[in-house]
């Protein structure tokens, strides 16, 4: 028996290590997997501006998925670490934004000449100077520089169409509300603000907010052909680097990234 337990004990001592090889070229296989299937689906995001064709497309497909922005969060849950990045659905982007009317005569897509993201979701963070004690009441001085923290509830986008229409449309955020009295954006809301084009180059001219801030600081979702005519005419050159990537999740819907 005593034999038996000292053969048995110098096998395992022989298999223990090829158990462990095995198993480690099994989890190198897997994350080898992964890694590959992560890096190809981050490598099919294309930065591009969509013509508002393709949003047609997607739309009549039932396949507009999220647009996220860089600055806030959405919270499904009330743990703040049960997060998305803030971004509002699409579909409702489309909705909105065909539903102008101008005498009660929907616009026809063909006049939309662009779809810009503008304002506090995209707008860069400040950074903000801050001086105190080391220790907190004692020390000696330290300074230095904090981001600002933008948490948007809604989504201002600039809507140039040939005509003028309607001033603005809005769709609420969805909020969740904690027992603190605390509420947080669940899905962020839209707010759309239209400019015709004549509308547009004489609020450059006058040093309209939305206009001049929209063109210079904004970044473009959807456009036609007539966007680069508008611009040069404005003489506005862009001042953020923002750029927006497209890509199709695993289900198939269109997701767009402001980064």
């Amino acid at each position: 028996m005593e034999n038996f337990d000292q053969k048995t004990a110098e096998m395992l001592m022989f298999l223990l290590p090829l158990t462990q090889i095995t198993i480690n070229d099994k989890l190198l296989t897997l994350f080898t997997v992964l890694y590959k299937g992560r890096k190809s689906m981050k490598s099919t995001a294309v930065e591009t501006v969509l013509h508002m064709d393709d949003f047609t497309k997607y739309f009549e497909t039932k396949r507009l998925g999220r647009l996220y922005f860089p600055n806030g969060r959405c919270y499904t849950h009330y743990e703040l670490s049960q997060n998305d990045p803030f971004f509002i659905r699409l579909d409702d982007l489309y909705k909105l934004v065909t539903g102008w009317r101008v005498n009660h005569t929907l616009v026809p897509l063909g006049d939309i000449v662009a779809v810009i993201a503008f304002g506090s979701a995209v707008r860069h963070p400040k950074d903000i100077p801050y001086s105190r004690r080391k220790y907190f009441l004692f020390g000696p001085m330290v300074t230095g520089v904090y981001q600002e923290e933008i948490q948007p509830r809604d989504a201002d986008f600039l809507i140039i169409t040939g005509g003028n229409l309607m001033p603005e449309s809005v769709l609420e955020p969805d909020l969740v509300h904690d027992n603190y009295g605390g509420a947080y954006v669940a899905k962020g809301g839209i707010h759309l603000v239209n400019r015709g084009i004549s509308q547009l180059l004489n609020g450059v001219r006058a040093n309209d907010t939305v206009s001049a801030s929209a063109l210079r600081e904004g970044v473009p979702i959807f456009f036609n052909g007539r966007l680069d005519s508008v611009v040069t005419q404005a003489g506005v050159t862009k001042t953020t680097p923002r750029k927006i990537f497209w890509d199709e999740n695993r289900e198939g819907y269109l997701t767009g990234r402001i980064v």
